[in-house]
């Protein structure tokens, strides 16, 4: 008996311990990161429609993990135009430049080489841009775009695409103008 009362004792003595005083909060848990990203990388209009319609671009890529177990993880593409356009964007599918879409490849809409076998294909989410100034594809919203760069070390070329209505190769996707950046 006396062992007992000893026993709960010591546990009520270890419980008052851990209280704490009135007013105070529990100290912030801590959780994975939901995020993470590459540094930012600057580019330089290098055609006329690149120039008139964003000027200086800044890409991010970032991987936001996911909030419970068992999701995927989703990678994210961030633009930054210096004119102010914003587009965020989600990995969609790696798309072969054979593609068609409204009659010609991808290969020929954006003059790729022919070693060049993926681009990748981003659904866009968000797209803002000032009032008065056009997005990816003009007045009209994007749906997806289309990113190029080239593997070949030493290579500073980006090439952008937008697309209205889907992903390139589906039946109602119409290709925007093309947007040729080099890296600073």
């Amino acid at each position: 008996m006396f062992v007992r009362l000893a026993i709960i004792t010591l546990a009520l003595g270890a419980s008052a311990c851990q209280r704490q005083p009135a007013g105070e909060s529990e100290p912030a848990s801590i959780e994975a990161p939901t995020e993470q990203s590459e540094p930012a990388r600057v580019f330089a209009p290098a055609n006329e429609a690149a120039r008139t319609a964003l000027g200086d671009l800044t890409l991010t890529m970032s991987l936001h993990l996911p909030d419970q177990a068992g999701g995927d993880a989703q990678e994210m593409l961030t633009m930054r135009a210096v004119r102010g356009l914003v587009v965020e964007a989600q990995l969609s599918t790696a798309v072969s430049p054979a593609t068609q879409v409204q009659g010609q490849t991808l290969r020929a809409r954006l003059a790729l080489p022919v070693e060049a076998s993926q681009t990748l294909a981003y659904r866009v989410i968000e797209e803002t841009h000032p009032e008065g100034l056009g997005g990816l594809c003009g007045a009209a919203e994007a749906a997806s775009v289309l990113v190029w760069e080239p593997s070949a070390p030493g290579e500073t070329a980006l090439k952008i695409m937008g697309f209205t209505g889907g992903l390139p190769g589906a039946a109602d996707a119409r290709a925007c103008q093309l947007l040729e950046f080099t890296r600073r």
